[in-house]
């Protein structure tokens, strides 16, 4: 495959520090609250199909507004650092260095939830969770290949690799069409669900965005500008989100092109809020404890899914399941313990270069209680 030409623009390796402690507060911001989706409720109907009370709508924003939306600033970024990415190894070098960084955890972390939801099942004799074993189960089961992976938020990883697979195409018809790609990720965005190509068509068109945003050379003050109207456009959007629960009006049922056009609306206006978001954390107090935690972000990603599997049986046998006037304490505490256990176990792997190769793509972290050294990217 022949190498994109990058303009010069595209050629600068550093963004500037402040950019960059932006975008790890973003990580951390946008994965934390990511976690709260991913709390299972215990009961098997529709949790939004109810009359909405105080904490039902706490629920939905924290995990339908916020916590879905967040992965949209996550694509954006990583659109953006896949352009230097790209300059830096090449087209193989790349999708060598994204095949150990994102696929190798991917199976290793479903591995390792196979491994455990087989243990559960010869102690408790329940295999609900099991995957078909077959060829295209397992395949599905690891590596997402056609169908959801046993540990359900990493079909993000596999996402974000076909998208780093397709960068190179990207760079150059971002750099020569601009307009006709946006435009056809918009199309794809809609409409491309069907072709199993990624499990969220969405991700390829913020993807792309942060391809455009960095090959276009916008630096931080017109990325501001640009939010600002956009976090604008999320109370409004915010506002038809809500009526829409309140009415109990359920999204699945609703014509697919309005469901595709209003998330998409919604993770636009939600990734610019975010953005905007991360500048005033960077210029307060809770700066340092977020950029601290960054490290540890992508291994809280991987991991918590699974705490919550197993851990969440544990706290709705005392605390009840969605209804219970007690589940908010599994709701809000299991995201609690998922960080701290995130900070603990990756200390624990540290020593180990194979353990960090496999469970955070070879990433060692720094002590917790000391900060991290300034990076750029």
């Amino acid at each position: 495959m022949p190498e994109p030409r990058l303009s010069p623009s595209t050629k600068r390796p550093t963004v500037a520090q402040s950019m960059s402690n932006r975008i790890r507060i973003a990580r951390t911001l946008c994965i934390v609250l990511m976690t709260f989706v991913h709390v299972q409720p215990g009961i098997p109907e529709n949790v939004y199909d109810r009359d909405a009370g105080v904490f039902d709508i706490v629920y939905f924003i924290l995990t339908r507004l916020v916590g879905l939306s967040s992965v949209s600033l996550l694509s954006i970024v990583s659109g953006y650092f896949i352009v230097s990415s790209l300059k830096k190894a090449g087209t193989i070098g790349l999708y060598r260095s994204k095949l150990k960084t994102l696929m190798v955890p991917l199976a290793s972390w479903n591995l390792l939830m196979l491994a455990l939801l087989g243990a559960y099942g010869l102690l408790w004799g329940k295999w609900q969770d099991w995957p078909d074993i077959s060829a295209l189960g397992l395949a599905d089961a690891i590596f997402a290949f056609a169908d959801w992976p046993v540990v359900v938020p990493l079909w993000f990883l596999r996402d974000l690799f076909v998208c780093c697979l397709l960068s190179p195409v990207l760079c150059v018809t971002l750099q020569r069409f601009p307009l006709m790609t946006i435009v056809a990720l918009l199309i794809f965005t809609l409409f491309g669900e069907d072709l199993y190509l990624l499990q969220r068509p969405q991700l390829l068109l913020f993807f792309g965005l942060g391809i455009w945003l960095r090959m276009a050379a916008v630096d931080e003050a017109a990325i501001d500008r640009i939010a600002r109207p956009l976090a604008l456009g999320l109370a409004v959007m915010t506002a038809v989100f809500l009526a829409i629960r309140v009415e109990r009006i359920l999204l699945a049922e609703m014509d697919e092109t309005l469901r595709l056009t209003l998330d998409t609306l919604l993770r636009v206006t939600t990734a610019a809020g975010f953005w905007l978001a991360t500048e005033a954390i960077r210029r307060s107090p809770l700066a340092a404890p977020f950029m601290r935690f960054e490290p540890y972000a992508f291994f809280l990603f991987c991991s918590h899914a699974i705490l919550f599997n197993f851990g969440g049986i544990v706290f709705r046998r005392f605390f009840g399941n969605f209804g219970s006037e007690l589940f908010p304490i599994t709701f809000f505490a299991l995201p609690c313990l998922a960080v701290v256990t995130a900070i603990v176990g990756l200390q624990i792997i540290n020593r180990s270069s194979l353990l960090l190769f496999l469970f955070n793509a070879g990433h060692a972290a720094p002590a917790f209680n000391r900060a991290p050294r300034e990076r750029t990217a």
